[in-house]
């Protein structure tokens, strides 16, 4: 209700929320009728300066900025879509290139097992071939000897000797044959010590080149086991980069749909405010005219004599959150509420935090998740209080229970508005701003949102505090 104060001089003010009432004083009826008149002048006015009183408050996107911010949400789901295609595809290649990771893996291990076989018979062949040696080393000593004794008839002289010392024919026959024998023996030695020596010549030499060849398989088989463990290191850190674009992709997005639907919900509650607003003018104007026109009435009829009132609104309900208004204790000033309100408003453009009281960490930004400072709604009061010199707890509930309950039409810069899901219950308080005048405040939103200056009076306000 718009209430107007009225002398001699005319219209002086048009007070919101006061008493639609006016004292008229007793002067000459056509003078009182000149000044009705100017009220229904002054009402005119009311309605057509909305708009400028609009003005000064956040400007209202337009609905360009609206279907942009949803095109930029929309263009953004899109490439997330082309993301997870390529995802997709980067782990089917990733399973592929696993499982012939793990074949080469397997064929190395075969190769291991052969190359182990392969040493261990050709270690077998070196130690067999050394002790063939040393046995025809000894062979041929004793064929050397032999061969010397039969050069000086050394054998002549033992038959001779055998024949000798016989007894009888008999006897020498048996001992001669019996040197003969020796002699077969020696060289049937000497030939199978020979002949050992070259099948374990030829076996050497086998397991020499078996030994040379699966060397090389084995190495074959490690260097591919190797580039198959390395294709599928490579294509792992490539899924890796894509789950990681798609994530950052999808906190960019979140943070496009919180502006989409910031711009969108601003458009509308701005439209709404100034319909409200030149709605509420225009009724006022029309009461003001009215009552202003049964006023001249009264002071027409009265004539010259006495003095006349009027007044009432008719209306004693108190403001929505009067219940609160008055309990508790403020002791702020009115330079620390000025020193908090500088501080938060120093914070604008820095991005909502779960938890955050202005340090460093993982933030949702435009960008993606950053390490960078950022604030939730009551970091930032808490920390515009304590720049001030007041400590509060990091809580909304807290912060509500401190200082002083003021009613809406008392509040001054600094004061702490709060929200909640049931304006009647204040257990369901939810958010904290600072009041910086001009019914907006500074206060950090939600994820995905920079801290900013926004509507003070928004349809879950419950109640504010003066610390």
């Amino acid at each position: 209700m718009v209430g107007f104060r009225i002398d001699d001089g005319g219209v002086v003010a048009a007070i919101d929320g006061a008493p639609a009432a006016a004292r008229v004083r007793r002067i000459a009826g056509g003078r009182l009728v000149a000044l009705a008149t100017v009220v229904l002048f002054s009402g005119a006015t009311i309605v057509g300066t909305t708009g400028s009183a609009w003005a000064a408050k956040k400007p209202i996107p337009t609905q360009a900025q609206v279907d942009r911010a949803n095109a930029n949400s929309k263009a953004k789901a899109e490439q997330i879509g082309e993301t997870e295609a390529q995802l997709a595809s980067a782990n089917a290649q990733l399973d592929a290139l696993n499982a012939t990771a793990e074949a080469r893996v397997e064929a190395y291990n075969e190769a291991q097992l052969k190359l182990a076989a392969a040493q261990q018979a050709f270690g077998v062949a070196q130690a067999a071939l050394v002790t063939a040696k040393a046995d025809r080393s000894k062979a041929q000593a004793a064929m050397n000897q032999f061969a010397a004794d039969s050069y000086r008839g050394a054998s002549n002289v033992a038959q001779i000797s055998a024949l000798i010392t016989s007894g009888s024919p008999e006897e020498f026959a048996n001992k001669e044959a019996t040197l003969a024998a020796i002699a077969r023996h020696e060289q049937g030695i000497i030939n199978l010590m020979q002949q050992a020596e070259a099948a374990q010549t030829a076996a050497q030499k086998a397991a020499d080149k078996a030994l040379s060849n699966q060397q090389h398989a084995s190495a074959d088989a490690e260097n591919a086991k190797n580039a198959a463990i390395q294709a599928v290191n490579n294509q792992a850190s490539q899924v890796s980069q894509i789950k990681s674009n798609e994530s950052n992709l999808s906190a960019q997005l979140a943070v496009l749909k919180g502006t989409a639907k910031n711009l969108a919900d601003a458009r509308a509650q701005g439209l709404a405010e100034i319909a409200a607003e030149q709605a509420a003018a225009k009724k006022a104007a029309a009461e003001a005219r009215a009552r202003q026109l049964e006023l001249a009435k009264e002071a027409a009829q009265q004539g010259n004599q006495g003095s006349g009132n009027a007044g009432s609104n008719g209306s004693n309900n108190p403001p929505l959150d009067a219940v609160d208004a008055g309990r508790g204790q403020s002791i702020s000033t009115a330079a620390q509420r000025a020193t908090a309100v500088a501080f938060a408003e120093s914070k604008i453009g820095l991005w909502y935090r779960w938890a955050g009281t202005g340090e460093i960490g993982p933030t949702v930004t435009d960008q993606g998740t950053q390490n960078v400072p950022g604030y939730d709604c009551s970091g930032l009061t808490m920390r515009a209080y304590q720049a001030a010199g007041i400590s509060i707890g990091h809580y909304t509930g807290l912060q509500w229970d401190s200082g002083m309950h003021v009613a809406k039409s008392d509040l001054v810069p600094g004061d702490l508005v709060f929200f909640a899901t049931n304006i009647n219950d204040p257990s369901t308080i939810h958010h904290v701003g600072i009041y910086i005048g001009n019914g907006q405040m500074v206060d950090a939103p939600q994820t995905g949102e920079q801290i900013g200056i926004h509507n003070a009076f928004r349809s879950d306000y419950i109640g504010a505090v003066r610390l």
